[in-house]
């Protein structure tokens, strides 16, 4: 340790082990909260013709992820038309990859959009972050 007027410098090493285990339950319900919450509001605003893509679509890893299965989920959040590159048709040959047009998907219910997470998000974003703060010990 060394003194200078007004002023002391301590040299020193620390270490401090700090554990978080007894916060893991409560990032638990609250990762797997936003992952139900995310896929219920973007439900709301998903093509729904059959609702076929809305039964398939699920939470996994405890929320973390949130599942369109595609390709049909893909195709529907792209919101543009995709057909043959051959015949142009919507309805593809056997074994033909369909490529993208620049034609937007028609949707018959106006609530419907594609990229349904971003407006599910610019809905609820702020409604999403209080209820992960809420159960996750920070609001």
């Amino acid at each position: 340790m060394q003194h200078f007027p007004k002023v002391s410098y301590v040299s020193a090493n620390f270490r401090c082990e700090i554990s978080l285990d007894r916060f893991s339950k409560q990032f638990a319900e609250a990762q797997q909260w936003l992952g139900d919450r995310v896929l219920e509001d973007c439900r709301a605003v998903m093509p729904h013709l059959t609702g076929s893509l809305q039964q398939r679509s699920h939470t996994e890893d405890g929320g973390k992820k949130v599942i369109f299965p595609g390709p049909y989920g893909r195709f529907q959040y792209g919101g543009k038309v995709m057909v043959d590159p051959v015949t142009g048709s919507p309805w593809a040959r056997k074994g033909a990859r369909k490529v993208l047009t620049d034609r937007p998907l028609q949707y018959s219910n106006p609530q419907v959009t594609d990229h349904w997470f971003d407006t599910a998000k610019a809905r609820n974003g702020d409604y999403w972050i209080a209820g992960v703060k809420q159960r996750g010990g920070g609001g």
